[in-house]
């Protein structure tokens, strides 16, 4: 029987009543609304063109490192004229305005910054490669004798003549004079490219320095002041024993001499170093050979270049190291510097690659000179190295004076550098008093020829400056939680990829940084991504200087972010009162701190270190008054502990310090702090 038509139609309406509803009818855009959508859209397109432009240059710096290939980087800016324009950032610049989440403003700033300084880049592409030749293949004569520019350095530091190296120092004067005119030429068209942008220089370096002046200001002023006593009795003594001449007659020529390394081949045997740094991660639990995420190169191929080398190319996905160590007290500092750099992006779990891979790069540095630094450790080189107390002294003495005069030189350049941008600044003048303080003597006219090379437009010396201070600061930290020898110590990796106590809990979210370090002058002057420094790894490096001063890694603080959390680990050796009394007592408050939260650690009792060696400091003593009032007007930063994925990250840009604040330099004792 079939059911009638009334019936049948009875059934359909019911069927089509127990249906699902319809999607919702969303509300329409406001215009303002779907302007920022538009706007976020073509911004994401900008951004995903960057991210390919930068792993195709990852691809080609890889190559041309390892195997020793030409690399034509100008290949991979086919088609970025379209979008790399004044346009593009005028559009990053308007929708980091509109745009209310930190985590989003700050991955907006990255972008922006990169794409400002790509875009410098390329406008000042020919000048820099005029700059890159002249560097390259000039030649100068000296005592009758004809030499390249490149290995002046080299030249001095194997020179045992003081005379002879004042004369190769002198006349490398007419080089350095025609480099000093094209560098110059390139800041001045910065200058008219960045009115052009209506970006005023000081904003851009904040931007890209992710601080303020006033404190990068005040820091290098407290370092030169703090540090002025160690480094002029370092230097009095070294000008004895390793150039045989009173500390009057040192000049700027003999620096690469008095600070060189000594060579120390039968402790640092070419075999062993990559094991002793694969045992050092092992020891807090880092196991880099099964890190399916990280490619270690460590194969001998002709052309390959033998200096280290880390890149993210997918960050944290695909992180890779070359590294062809030759033996020696300084391959051994190389490569502990490239195991750093290995943790922060292999460990990272950041997966935004603005956060990832852009930004500056002072924390990833920090950590990398931590590691660095065990390669100075009495205790590391005895238990790792085999290397015993009575044959350390000599190592120790002058790779401890080599970072002293590191430290102070990335002083020096941020106070030059801010005051000479200046209106009206008597650049030569101002590089004389300047640099002459931070050398310890006066500089001659040879010197003050020299002040351009000293010019930075992007204020790279900042990083470094501020890098130097926090790891002194991590360091302080594993020691007085775990002990003299925390490399041991399962704990302290735990603690470096992100602590689980309330006091040290994750703040907010800080981009990890990476290194692809060049050995030259040019790629300081620009961010770790842009045309300038790719142009510099993918140039053909001269041979391997003579063991002689390492040239300082010169590329890249931190941003002032506007939550922290502070965490005061007791400070070696006081182990008084509670740190909350002490600060009450000392006359400063949480009210002094707004937005911050300051809480005693939490974790396992530090165990006791050794104090320092050297004079006492000079703050009064901790619980009176004018102790917080010192404190109150010092640039130094309590290490404010945050966590954005992998290893702790950090920030140093934070209200003055309850810690160490900076490094105590000593060449006798225990490890400098």
């Amino acid at each position: 029987m079939r059911p009638s038509a009334p019936l049948c139609s009875a059934l359909l309406l019911l069927v089509g009543c127990s249906t699902a509803p319809g999607p919702a009818v969303q509300r329409p855009l406001s215009p303002a609304e779907a302007a920022r959508a538009a706007l976020a859209q073509e911004v994401k397109s900008v951004s995903d063109k960057a991210e390919a432009l930068l792993r195709a240059q990852d691809e080609l710096v890889w190559k041309s490192w390892t195997e020793g290939t030409p690399g034509d980087l100008a290949k991979t800016y086919a088609g970025s004229e379209v979008w790399l324009t004044p346009a593009t950032i005028s559009s990053v610049e308007r929708l980091q305005r509109m745009t209310t989440d930190a985590l989003e403003q700050r991955a907006l700033s990255h972008l922006h910054g990169y794409l400002v300084t790509e875009w410098l880049a390329q406008k000042t592409a020919d000048i820099s490669e005029e700059a890159s030749k002249l560097e390259q293949t000039s030649n100068f004569t000296a005592a009758g004798q004809e030499h390249p520019y490149r290995i002046l350095e080299s030249l001095l530091a194997s020179e045992r003549s003081a005379l002879l190296r004042k004369t190769l120092y002198e006349g490398a004067t007419p080089v350095v004079t025609r480099l000093t005119e094209v560098l110059a030429r390139r800041r001045l068209r910065t200058e008219a490219l960045l009115a052009e942008l209506g970006i005023p220089p000081s904003t851009l370096l904040v931007e890209l320095r992710e601080t303020e002046l006033e404190p990068l200001v005040a820091l290098a002023e407290e370092v030169l002041t703090r540090t002025q006593s160690a480094f002029v009795a370092t230097v009095g003594r070294m000008a004895v024993s390793e150039l045989q001449l009173p500390v009057e007659r040192v000049s700027r020529a003999d620096i690469p001499r008095l600070l060189r390394l000594p060579a120390e081949d039968a402790a640092f045997p070419k075999a062993d170093i990559y094991g002793r740094a694969m045992r050092t991660l092992a020891g807090f639990g880092v196991d880099v050979p099964n890190m399916k995420n990280v490619t270690v190169d460590l194969k001998e191929t002709p052309g390959k270049n033998p200096r280290g080398l880390v890149l993210g190319v997918v960050i944290p996905d695909d992180v890779r190291a070359s590294l062809l160590p030759a033996g020696g007290g300084r391959d051994e500092r190389e490569t502990l510097h490239q195991m750093g750099h290995i943790l922060t992006d292999g460990l990272s779990h950041e997966r935004r690659w603005a956060l990832a891979k852009l930004g500056n790069r002072t924390v990833g540095e920090a950590w990398s000179f931590l590691m660095e630094d065990l390669a100075v450790d009495s205790l590391w080189l005895q238990r790792v190295a085999g290397l015993p107390a009575s044959g350390q002294a000599s190592w120790r003495t002058s790779a401890s004076a080599q970072r002293l005069f590191l430290l102070r030189r990335a002083a020096g350049k941020v106070l030059f550098n801010v005051r000479a941008a200046a209106p009206g600044a008597d650049v030569p003048s101002l590089y004389r008093d300047v640099m002459g303080r931070t050398y310890g003597f006066a500089m001659t006219a040879s010197d003050v020829a020299r002040a351009e090379l000293d010019r930075e437009e992007f204020l790279a010396s900042a990083d470094y400056l501020q890098a130097f201070v926090l790891e002194a600061q991590l360091e302080q930290q594993l020691r007085g939680r775990f002990g003299p020898a925390w490399w041991e110590q399962k704990a302290a990796g735990d603690w470096m990829r992100g602590p689980v106590t309330p006091s040290l809990r994750a703040g907010s979210s800080v981009p990890w940084a990476r290194s692809a370090w060049a050995w030259t002058r040019f790629s300081a002057s620009f961010p770790r991504h842009s045309a300038g420094r790719r142009r510099a790894l993918l140039r053909r490096p001269g041979p391997r200087p003579l063991r002689g001063l390492r040239p300082p890694r010169m590329p890249v603080c931190h941003r002032l972010l506007p939550s922290w959390t502070l965490a005061a680990a007791p400070s070696p050796p006081t182990q008084g009162p509670s740190l909350h009394k002490s600060l009450e007592a000392g006359g400063l408050t949480q009210r002094a701190f707004p937005g911050a939260s300051v809480t005693h650690g939490a974790g396992p009792a530090p165990r006791p270190m050794n104090p320092p060696p050297g004079p006492p400091r000079t703050l009064p003593a901790r619980g009176e008054k004018p102790w917080g009032q010192a404190l109150r007007g010092s640039p130094t930063r309590l290490v404010a502990h945050t966590k954005r994925g992998g290893l702790l990250t950090p920030d140093v840009g934070c209200p003055p310090s309850l810690s160490t604040g900076l490094p105590f330099f000593t060449l006798e004792g225990e490890t400098p702090w």
